[in-house]
C-alpha cells in the first residue's frame, strides 16, 4: 500500500508526467461524460419506444381504448364499438359511410361519419302520419327515418345516406312467432310418468 502511494506521489510530483497526465485525464473526462450522455438518450427513446408499441396504451379522456375500436358515445354515456352498437349508413355518393347509435330509450341518436364530420345528436319527435323522426328543430340538420324497413339520413329533403338492403333487420323476411300449447318439457324437472 505504502509502495502504490509513492509511485503516485512520484507521478505527482514529476512534471513531465503531469504534463502528460493532463490531456489523457481530460480525453478521459470527456468520454466518460460523452458516453453517460448517449446512455441516457438511448434510454430516453427506448422508453418511447415502448410506449408507443404497447397495445392498449391510447386511452381517451373517457377511457375508451381507439385501438380496440372503442369510441365514446354520449348518448349511450359508454366506450362503444360502432360496428357492434351501431347501425351503418353508406353515403349516397358512394364516398363515406355514417353510423347511427341510439339512446337506450331511443329518445336521441348520435351519428358519428368516417369522413370527418363532427358526431351530431339528434332528438326523436313524433310525426303527424305516425312514426318518428330525429332531428333538431332547425331545417338545415340532418333527419333521420326509418323508410320501409331501412335507415336513411336526409339534410334539406335531399337524401345522403342509405343504410344497405342487406344489412337492415328485414333483409331475412318477417319475423315469425311460434306459440305452444300446454305444459312445456323441462329439462330439470323430474320425469312424470302417468300409466
Amino acid at each position: 500500500m505504502i509502495s502504490v502511494y509513492k509511485q503516485i506521489k512520484n507521478i505527482h510530483s514529476d512534471e513531465k508526467n503531469k504534463q502528460r497526465a493532463y490531456p489523457i485525464c481530460l480525453i478521459l473526462c470527456t468520454g466518460l461524460l460523452f458516453s453517460c450522455g448517449q446512455q441516457k438518450a438511448k434510454q430516453e427513446s427506448q422508453a418511447e419506444n415502448e410506449s408507443a408499441e404497447m397495445v392498449g396504451n391510447d386511452k381517451d379522456e373517457h377511457g375508451c381504448i381507439a385501438s380496440a375500436g372503442y369510441t365514446w358515445s354520449e348518448v349511450q354515456q359508454n366506450c362503444i364499438r360502432l360496428f357492434e352498437s351501431g347501425i351503418r349508413l353508406e353515403a349516397t355518393d358512394g364516398k363515406s359511410s355514417a353510423y347511427i347509435v341510439f339512446s337506450p330509450d331511443s329518445l336521441k341518436a348520435e351519428l358519428f361519419f368516417s369522413n370527418g364530420t363532427p358526431n351530431e345528436i339528434l332528438d326523436r319527435r313524433s310525426l303527424p302520419a305516425g312514426g318518428y323522426a330525429w332531428n333538431i328543430e332547425d331545417d338545415d340538420t340532418k333527419n333521420i327515418r326509418l323508410e320501409d324497413g331501412i335507415w336513411t339520413i336526409s339534410q334539406r329533403q335531399k337524401e345522403i345516406y342509405r343504410q344497405d338492403k342487406a344489412e337492415s333487420d328485414d333483409s331475412l323476411g318477417k319475423m315469425q312467432t311460434l306459440t305452444y300449447e300446454g305444459e312445456l318439457p323441462c329439462a330439470d324437472c323430474p320425469a312424470s310418468v302417468t300409466t
